[in-house]
Order: C-alpha cells, then structure tokens, then sequence
C-alpha cells in the first residue's frame, strides 16, 4: 500500500471503531426546500403635504410715530420762537410758554398724518405643513418550507433557500 492511501485506510478505521464505539453520531443533511413564503410588515409613514390658503390681512399705514414726531419737532420750534419774545423773566416764561404751544400743535400735525384714509387690505397666502400617516407593506424576508420523515421544518431567511442545513443525530 502507498503511504498516502495508507492513511486514509488508517483515518476511516479511526472513525469506523470511534463509530462502532460510540452510542450515537451527528450528521448535517442538506434538505430540499419545498417552498418559499414571503413575509411582509406594515410600516407607518408620515407623509408631509403644504396646505396653503389666501388671507384677507389689514395694511397698516407707516406714519404710526408721525404724531410724537411732531409734537418734538412743534415743541423745539415753539421754544425757539418764545425765546425770540420777551425779555429777563418773561423770556424764559415766554420760551416754556412757546414750547408747549409748540408740543400741542406738533402733536395735532402729526396726528393728522398718522389717521387711516380708510380701511386697506391685502391678501396674503399663508401656509403650513400637515402631516398624513401611510401605511405600507414591506418584504422583511420568507419563510422557507421543507420535509424531512413526515415532519415539516420551517426557517425564517432574509432570502428564498433552496436547502435548508439539518443536523441529524444516529443513535444505536
């Protein structure tokens, strides 16, 4: 006998007495798949959408400070005129006086600047996101179908198996 074919001799007798000794010894038998089921899971979604709608909005005038404006601008011309009449204390009276006519009669113009001419509008479009759930379905994988001496064996993959490995023990 050749050394190579020597031990292979050698190994199968190992394994033939180590069987014959033994109680029971495993093998993995590969079984035809019968059928492939697919499994599906139903994912939610939020789908965004714009909904948008036109709006009647009131147009304010830009001469909302117009009647303070006037009243500083009429109460420092008022005092630069009373500080022209008079003399001694009447000068100072006069420039007090001259400055509160001038406040009053500043406020009084510009208050006529600062009143509506009437009701103005405009139309805006105003907009804002909603949200809507979806529910879809999803493949997540089989369920993969086979037989082995009567009994059914089923195993979940992530794809359709041909074979499905099974782990056989022999007892004696």
């Amino acid at each position: 006998m050749s050394n190579n074919k020597f031990s292979y001799f050698l190994a199968a007798m190992i394994l033939g007495s180590a069987a014959l000794s033994a109680e029971s010894f495993s093998t993995t038998e590969y079984i035809k798949v019968s059928n492939s089921i697919p499994i599906y899971d139903t994912v939610n979604e939020d789908v965004p959408s714009e909904q948008c709608q036109d709006v009647k909005e009131q147009i304010q005038s830009g001469t909302q400070n117009a009647d303070v404006v006037g009243a500083v601008a009429g109460g420092a011309l008022g005092g630069v005129l009373g500080n022209q009449v008079g003399g001694g204390r009447g000068k100072t009276a006069a420039t007090v006086g001259g400055a509160i006519l001038g406040v009053l009669a500043g406020q009084n113009v510009g208050s006529k600047y600062n009143t509506p001419q009437g009701d103005s509008y405009r139309v805006v479009r105003k907009c804002q996101t909603v949200y809507t759930t979806r529910s879809r379905k999803v493949l997540s994988g089989y369920t993969n179908i086979a037989k082995l001496k009567g009994q059914e064996i089923r195993i979940e993959s992530d794809q359709p198996l041909k074979q499905i490995p099974v782990t056989v023990t022999y007892s004696y």
